[in-house]
């Protein structure tokens, strides 16, 4: 009987969406080991210190991606479930925000077993996506007529999640959480007004921050120093090179330098040092400068067709709680892509967020990894749901 239930569940497999995760994971190991070679020789003498660490990560978010795609959805809308992760996970941020000594690089968002490094953060934006799915999915006749009425506790939720993380300080997971979160409420059916003003607030907020930073500069007294660089270096990189421009510039001269087809895996010269984070924050550039603008294509097209398949999915399920649980992934996804894009090429501020699948990483790559799976999760239970009847 369970071997059926799983050979039909199998051949109801999403496979459009996991080939392109299957041949972005395989290229983030290949890319981690050749833009971390350095880093890893440096700092831990062992050249391949990340490699097998990212071959590890990869091993089990593929193998964590299986299973949650196999399980019963009823479990991902268990309330009593999702509410005693969050309260978790709410427990976790509060130790690392009050507990001197846990900060790492400036940032206090990570808990270590053993010499494993783990962000709460990034376990957040699923568990929150899972909540709010089914929240609203449960709650959807009476959002559009009174919105702020039903949606009081999710928000405040969501909130206090924002803020907690964006106070670690964290602005690219506190970002990320944010815009997730308002896609699926504008995706529970208010009214087109309410995105209209939410995304004019938005706009408005990031020129207001860009114009304060461009006026008053260090004087702003919520900001830290490192944000503070970020900024300006987006505002003009080229204005201090060796300090607040000194990323940005590098990781111009690793695209510059790649050209069209690129100068060979393994040969990148600003891996050696020139950029503090080749094989996280800036892997694009390194792919960039080893494969060239070909190898940046090759990326961006699996990339964008994986979260384009999310979407579909979304829109062509029935069940609102799988629509929403796919929206809010796809926004994920996408979100963090363009982040990460956008801090490489100068068009947005440095935000510390990775690119999905091919960055070196723990914690993002396995919630990736199972937001996958949730995904095919439900792309299988909707395939299943629409089959004909069988006659008794």
């Amino acid at each position: 009987m369970i071997k059926n239930a799983i050979k039909k569940k199998f051949s109801f497999m999403d496979w459009r969406l996991l080939i392109p995760y299957i041949i972005l994971s395989g290229f983030g190991i290949l890319m981690v080991y050749s833009s971390s070679s350095y880093r890893a020789m440096t700092d831990y003498n062992n050249s391949e210190y990340f490699f097998y660490r990212q071959i590890i990560f990869t091993t089990l978010g593929l193998l964590g991606a299986l299973i949650v795609s196999f399980l019963s959805k009823r479990l991902f809308k268990d309330e009593k479930l999702l509410m005693f992760v969050m309260l978790g996970l709410f427990g976790i941020l509060a130790y690392l925000l009050l507990w001197p000594g846990t900060a790492t690089k400036g940032a206090r968002g990570w808990i270590y077993i053993g010499s494993f490094g783990f962000q709460p953060a990034e376990f957040m934006k699923l568990n929150l996506i899972l909540y709010l799915a089914w929240f609203i999915s449960k709650h959807q006749n009476r959002i559009d007529a009174v919105f702020y009425d039903t949606m009081k506790k999710p928000l405040a939720i969501t909130a206090a999640a924002v803020a907690m993380v964006f106070l670690q300080p964290d602005l690219g997971g506190a970002a990320i959480i944010a815009f997730i979160c308002l896609v699926m409420f504008l995706h529970s059916g208010v009214k087109a007004k309410y995105g209209i003003v939410t995304f004019g607030a938005i706009g408005a907020l990031y020129g207001l921050v860009i114009i304060m930073v461009k006026t008053f500069g260090s004087s702003i007294p919520f900001m830290q120093s490192y944000q503070m660089e970020r900024i300006t270096s987006f505002i003009d990189p080229f204005a201090d090179i060796q300090d607040s421009g000194y990323q940005v510039v590098n990781s111009y001269y690793a695209l510059s330098r790649g050209g069209l087809f690129g100068v060979g895996i393994g040969e990148s010269i600003q891996k050696s040092g020139y950029l503090p984070e080749p094989h996280t924050d800036f892997i694009l550039s390194i792919v960039g400068e080893e494969l060239g603008l070909m190898g940046i294509a090759f990326v961006l097209i699996l990339f964008f067709y994986m979260v384009y398949r999310i979407f579909r999915n979304a829109i062509k399920m029935k069940d609102p709680f799988a629509q929403l649980v796919c929206v809010g992934i796809g926004t994920m996804f996408l979100v963090q892509g363009v982040i990460n894009v956008g801090g490489a090429t100068g068009l947005m501020p440095l935000t510390g967020v990775t690119f999905p699948f091919v960055s070196y990483g723990g914690s993002s790559l396995l919630v990736s990894a199972v937001s996958i799976g949730l995904v095919n999760n439900m792309h299988i239970n909707d395939q299943i749901a629409k089959q004909p009847k069988q006659p008794k």
